[in-house]
């Protein structure tokens, strides 16, 4: 866990600006004075904060609620359009964009592609110029972004701002960050895209009501984020969550993975998985095309693929039955591309699961989540919002204050009414 910030004036603005404007996003609508009894802060300090909240135009005055009596008070609710941030989710050969407001709602989306093995300072560079035509198609400026957040698969040090490495992508130790900043000159956060998109499940999604829970992907690889407590757990050097390569084949002849390994979860039960034990070669770029015509032909009854899809149903249910009896979480998100197999997929893995947990628990619920490229870039984008919401109470330097908004969103209206 990150240090603790010292008790300082500025300390507690911070935090009590942090938590009135977090309370007024929960709320949606809120009064001022339900605002000083859920908070706990005198009337004065709330007037204080709403008025630099309003100024900054993060804040609106919205209609007046009920009223039990006298005059009807006048609500908060937060301004989503004050200002907006891009997500960005990086594969191997495609690069999907979103502009989002404040409430993670995707507004403009655009695709755009690349050669595979492209070097990563070209993509970079053809990151930050979409992201600039995104912006311009979608009549803003980029003043009003208040930050870039990019989601790849690998192990990433989300601090730094590195990509350490992608087997996917063929990168080592690239300053994806850092690089990007240069070029745009906002702000910009990087980080495995199954943290991207858990962070996002907690914030806005089926994790919001949920302090421990679990996000697995499954689809070309098979990863998993971690939420305990409220936040993501990345472990010591940003690498936890890799589940998809876990060993549960130690025979010597077991599949090969895309790592390098034998006998990881990912080379039995992804979509590379299924693809490569019923064609028995590896796919390659042709995987998305290799899946879909799989699922047909079990669709058709061919008896073998179906099996094939059962094994590795099973095979995922007995490695999530491993995680519930280590994590003991309240919730267990499925998501990626592979849930387009459904029951093929689906069915014998839930029937697993109770096989393999101690105790047979029953109470830890299962939600399938489907996804989209757009989804996992508003994974991304909520890096940012992430970073809004959150309490100032931790050291770290790279973050985001909300004091900082206050200011750019003051900075970026006054721009944007030249």
């Amino acid at each position: 866990m990150a240090p603790t910030r010292t008790g300082s004036k500025r300390l507690l603005h911070d935090l009590n600006q942090s938590i009135v404007f977090n309370l007024i996003m929960e709320h949606q609508a809120i009064s001022r004075i339900k605002l000083a009894r859920k908070s706990g802060l005198p009337a004065s300090t709330i007037t204080k904060i709403v008025g630099n909240l309003l100024a900054a135009g993060l804040v609106l005055e919205v209609s007046a609620d009920e009223s039990s009596g006298g005059r009807r008070p006048v609500l908060l609710s937060i301004n989503a359009s004050a200002g907006y941030v891009v997500g960005v989710r990086l594969r191997e050969a495609t690069i999907t964009l979103t502009i989002c407001d404040l409430q993670c709602n995707s507004t403009y989306t655009r695709e755009c592609s690349y050669q595979p093995g492209t070097a990563p300072q070209q993509v970079i560079t053809i990151m930050a110029t979409a992201i600039r035509d995104l912006v311009a198609e979608a009549g803003l400026t980029m003043q009003q972004i208040f930050g870039v957040g990019i989601g790849l698969s690998g192990l990433i040090d989300s601090a730094r701002g590195l990509c350490r490495v992608s087997t996917i992508l063929g990168w080592q130790n690239v300053e994806l960050g850092p690089a990007l900043e240069r070029q745009l000159k906002i702000p910009v956060r990087v980080d495995n895209d199954v943290n991207t998109l858990s962070i996002a499940e907690h914030l806005f999604g089926q994790g919001r009501e949920a302090d421990n829970f679990l996000l697995v992907t499954i689809g070309r690889g098979i990863g998993m984020g971690i939420v305990l407590g409220g936040a993501i757990y990345r472990g010591s050097f940003g690498g936890a969550g890799e589940f998809g390569h876990m060993t549960v084949d130690v025979r010597p002849d077991a599949p090969l993975c895309n790592c390098g390994k034998r006998g990881c979860l990912e080379a039995l039960a992804s979509d590379y998985g299924i693809v490569r034990t019923a064609l028995g070669t590896d796919p390659g770029h042709a995987i998305e095309d290799a899946i879909v015509n799989l699922i047909a032909r079990a669709h058709a009854g061919e008896s073998e693929i179906v099996a094939i899809f059962r094994q590795a149903g099973i095979t995922m249910g007995i490695a999530i039955a491993n995680l519930i009896n280590i994590f003991e979480p309240s919730h267990i998100l499925i998501a990626g591309e592979g849930l387009r197999a459904g029951d093929l997929f689906l069915e014998p893995m839930r029937q697993t699961i109770p096989r393999h947990t101690f105790d047979a628990r029953d109470d830890i619920e299962l939600l399938i989540c489907p996804t989209s490229d757009d989804l996992w870039a508003r994974g991304a984008a909520s890096l940012i919002l992430h970073e809004i919401f959150q309490s100032p109470i931790y050291e770290d330097e790279e973050a985001l204050a909300l004091d900082d908004l206050v200011s750019q969103a003051s900075k970026a209206q006054k721009h944007h009414k030249k």
